[in-house]
């Protein structure tokens, strides 16, 4: 069972996106099965295309990098395309599994050299208190709605976040925040060393809302995840 640290604002989407890791949240009072049953339900994406949505619990397609040499598994085999297609200057690639046209409704981005190494900590050995000063630093500066460092594997742990929907914004450049952004859609997002070494980041594209069923096959892929 993931064992995490978590610093997290109190929205039900977010609190049910995260519960289905399936354990109680430090400071939330509420499990997997009080978050559902509080949350909205939302309805699965329609695509027009011939890959099947993700269906839970079954990650049965094993995908392997022969650029970057990983293996991955999938809910279903996916169309591969170059990172640097949608994020210039990024190595990777971006796994996808429904679009419409050029309109990507699910995927996964697995980016790797993701970041630079002197500036995240060795997560496997990180205590308790440095953990949560660092989660909280990287919730203030990058928007996120909800982070937590999470055991990957048996060996390996993870930073895991949910981007935020809307966020305060200074205009003024006076110090506080003044109005609102409401973003279009949101993203799991994961940062990690692999087993050997290499700096990566897996992060989850489905739109127009983050589905129940996308959430725990993109969690499955993440610990799937190996280096060869």
């Amino acid at each position: 069972m993931l064992e995490r640290l978590c610093t997290m604002n109190k929205k039900t989407k977010i609190i049910t996106a995260l519960g289905l890791m399936g354990i109680v949240f430090m400071g939330t009072g509420m499990n997997q099965a009080d978050a559902k049953k509080k949350a909205p339900q939302t309805e699965a994406v329609q695509v027009q295309t011939e890959q099947a949505p993700a269906e839970k619990g079954v990650n049965s397609y094993v995908y392997t990098s022969t650029k970057y040499g990983y293996t991955i598994n999938c809910p279903q085999k996916p169309n591969v395309i170059p990172a640097d297609s949608l994020y210039e200057g990024k190595e990777g690639e971006i796994l996808i599994f429904a679009n419409e046209g050029y309109t990507i409704n699910h995927a996964w981005v697995i980016i790797k050299n993701a970041f630079e190494d002197s500036k995240v900590p060795d997560l496997n050995t990180i205590d308790e208190e440095a953990a949560k000063s660092y989660l909280n630093g990287l919730m203030n500066s990058n928007g996120y709605e909800a982070i937590e460092l999470i055991n990957r594997n048996a060996t390996d742990k993870a930073i895991y976040a949910i981007t935020a929907k809307e966020m305060e914004i200074d205009t003024d450049g006076d110090g506080q925040p003044d109005t609102v952004a409401t973003a279009n859609s949101q993203m799991a997002v994961t940062f990690f060393r692999g087993n050997k070494g290499g700096r990566y980041s897996i992060q989850l594209i489905d739109n127009p809302e983050l589905r129940d069923t996308a959430i725990d096959s993109f969690q499955k892929g993440v610990v799937s995840f190996t280096e060869k």
